[in-house]
């Protein structure tokens, strides 16, 4: 990569971070390039149409960056599919919205285009994982899991992180929990009480 080349790509990663916290402010339909630039300290022009053609390019591009983050989280939790592994990935997930300006822009983002005709990146789908580690769990009944289990889970964990804002990391792992341990017990899941996790991941670089 020659300078102008890492230059722009600089340039790039600094507008994705600073578009990030502005979605999580105000929402996809209240932030624009105009925003981003005032929240950037630089002109309009330093955040305009030669990177990213379109609001939807932007926000796009904070979502694509978190979910390659999402998923490399996925992969390093050493915890057996299941509960744990389920609820380790959503706790890191959720404390990184008090500290990461793109993980809380694009969970505010998929929260509000995923059911509109927006279409969105898919490098990693939450409703997919969620499911897939409900279903490596063990539990009491031969039922079927709830139809759309993974959104009751999912609007559990990002509607508390994002709407209700705990005032410390404690108070939201505390709140979680007490919202998880129920829903999976109603799912059939009888010992998520000692399976959900207590902490986060804990990663070399995040």
């Amino acid at each position: 990569m020659n300078r102008r080349q890492a230059t722009m790509a600089a340039s790039r990663e600094a507008i994705v971070e600073a578009a990030g916290a502005q979605f999580a402010r105000f929402g996809y339909e209240a932030t624009s390039f105009s925003r981003v630039a005032e929240a950037m300290g630089r002109p309009r022009s330093a955040v305009g149409y030669h990177l990213f053609p379109s609001k939807l390019s932007l926000a796009s591009a904070v979502i694509t960056t978190e979910q390659a983050h999402w998923a490399d989280l996925a992969s390093a939790s050493t915890d057996p599919a299941g509960v744990e592994r389920l609820t380790r990935v959503l706790l890191t997930t959720a404390l990184e919205t008090r500290t990461r300006p793109g993980t809380a822009g694009a969970v505010r983002l998929l929260r509000e285009l995923l059911h509109t005709d927006v279409a969105v990146p898919r490098g990693f789908v939450w409703a997919d994982f969620v499911r897939a580690q409900l279903q490596a769990a063990p539990r009491s009944t031969a039922l079927p899991l709830p139809e759309h289990a993974e959104d009751l889970v999912l609007e559990a964990t990002f509607g508390l992180t994002t709407a209700a804002r705990p005032s410390s990391d404690d108070e939201l792992v505390r709140r979680l929990h007490a919202l998880w341990v129920p829903l999976l017990v109603s799912f059939g899941i009888d010992d998520a009480a000692d399976r959900v996790a207590p902490a986060p991941l804990v990663l070399a670089q995040s």
